[in-house]
């Protein structure tokens, strides 16, 4: 066949960092230079900075006061707390002078605090309830000691919140302060470009099991970098310092290449999905590349791309010619993230055979906690039940429970993934070790 030139439209520019500007309040404490180098009597124990985030709760003055006292009531190991509102879906908690050696636990009970408020909510708004705000809680959180710079301990709960929103796995993330996470923030394009030129990553492949007889459907490649003193950060990390199409380009067409490899000396992996960044979902570049390379391999049925609910239906119009063309070389797609705008929208089947959509993925914001939440186990039932008329697989991501597993099953879930099964296998053999 011949190289195609597709005639692409180009993504509109969208301002991803809209965050409001640190003031020294919103970590709880005035800064005062004089008060911090005599206050000596506050330099024992831990301390927490915590940005939520719960998009569409109602974030009010009336919240935060009923919050804080539930806080102080279950919190009996912290001795002060501090909250300052930054808009009606998101907050910072200051939690200073923690008691107990246990951090850790004292996030994951704030963490609880704040789902069962966010329940409370769902009680009395039933439009908030639509939109499963309980599993849409993120949290970044720092975990720091006396004397450490506020602006970096912004920083760093900032970067773990752009982890936890980042990533299907997680509700909240954690960074503790220390100077060797200021590396984090010293990255520069030609650090990430450097990385990939010189592969310092690896790849981990998380298999996709089924659910009635454990066989392992396919599986999904995830991207770890070797950072020289952090160790593997995960590719949600690494965003923040790739500013330019150029570098996302790069990076994806990277990741294929290496997975190419892998399945040429792994006669397991038949089978190995790929996140597409949404950029280059719209770049004529990547798909010319791509179908030449296809052309090359002869690897248009092992490796699946994945596409968003949200992004085929938002741009597919702009993606028709190029999901046609992935057709014409018989490459399979799964409808990643699905909420079920696809059944809210009245979509028919033959969305789905014109562009060769075999199988779903649930959003994780789904399947977390499914088995408490009747909304969600009804909202999934809806989903698997569309999917049977079309002979679609419905697979869920990061089940982490038992309770989980067996009510995905019960609902029809065809398959599932996530750290209930194991941890992503490393798959090393094609890549560079440093």
């Amino acid at each position: 066949m011949t190289k195609r030139e597709i005639p692409m439209p180009q993504l509109p520019r969208v301002a991803i960092n809209d965050e409001p500007k640190l003031s020294a309040s919103l970590l709880g404490v005035e800064v005062n230079k004089k008060y911090l180098a005599t206050k000596t009597s506050v330099t024992t124990g831990k301390s927490l900075f915590v940005i939520v985030q719960s998009p569409q709760s109602n974030i009010d003055d009336e919240f935060l006061i009923k919050l804080k006292s539930d806080l102080k009531t279950n919190l009996t190991e912290v001795k002060q707390i501090s909250i300052k509102i930054l808009n009606t879906d998101s907050l910072t908690i200051t939690l200073k002078q923690i008691k107990t050696v246990n951090v850790d636990l004292c996030i994951q009970k704030l963490h609880e605090l704040l789902l069962d408020k966010t329940t409370e909510i769902q009680m009395y708004n039933p439009d908030v309830i639509k939109n499963n705000v309980i599993n849409s809680l993120k949290m970044g959180v720092c975990n720091y000691g006396f004397g450490a710079d506020q602006m970096m301990v912004y920083q760093l709960a900032q970067s773990a919140l752009m982890v936890s929103k980042s990533s299907e796995w997680l509700s909240y993330y954690c960074y503790s302060y220390n100077h060797t996470q200021t590396q984090l923030f010293a990255l520069t394009p030609n650090d990430i470009s450097d990385y990939i030129e010189k592969k310092r990553y690896i790849l981990l492949f998380q298999p996709v099991f089924s659910l009635f007889n454990g066989d392992i459907l396919q599986h999904e490649a995830l991207l770890r970098v070797r950072h020289k003193t952090l160790g593997l950060l995960n590719a949600a990390q690494l965003l923040p310092a790739i500013k330019s199409e150029q570098q996302m380009l790069q990076l994806d067409q990277e990741i294929i290449e290496q997975v190419v490899k892998v399945i040429k000396t792994e006669s397991s992996m038949h089978q190995i999905s790929i996140n597409i960044h949404q950029v280059n979902w719209l770049k004529r570049s990547f798909f010319n590349w791509l179908i030449e390379l296809f052309e090359q391999t002869k690897m248009h049925k092992n490796i699946i791309l994945e596409i968003a609910e949200a992004d085929l239906l938002n741009i597919d119009n702009q993606l028709q010619q190029v999901l046609f063309l992935l057709k014409e070389y018989e490459v399979t797609l799964i409808l990643d993230k699905v909420e079920g705008a696809i059944i809210d929208l009245g979509l028919e089947h033959d969305l789905f055979i014109k562009y060769n959509i075999k199988s779903l993925k649930l959003d994780y914001n789904l399947v977390h906690n499914i088995n408490r939440n009747i909304e969600k186990q009804q909202k999934i039932k809806q989903i698997t039940r569309f999917a049977k008329l079309y002979f679609l697989p419905v697979f869920a991501v990061g089940v982490e429970q038992k309770v989980e597993l067996d009510m995905l099953k019960k609902l029809g879930v065809t398959g599932a993934q996530g750290h209930y099964f194991a941890e992503p296998l490393q798959e090393l053999t094609a890549f560079s070790k440093v």
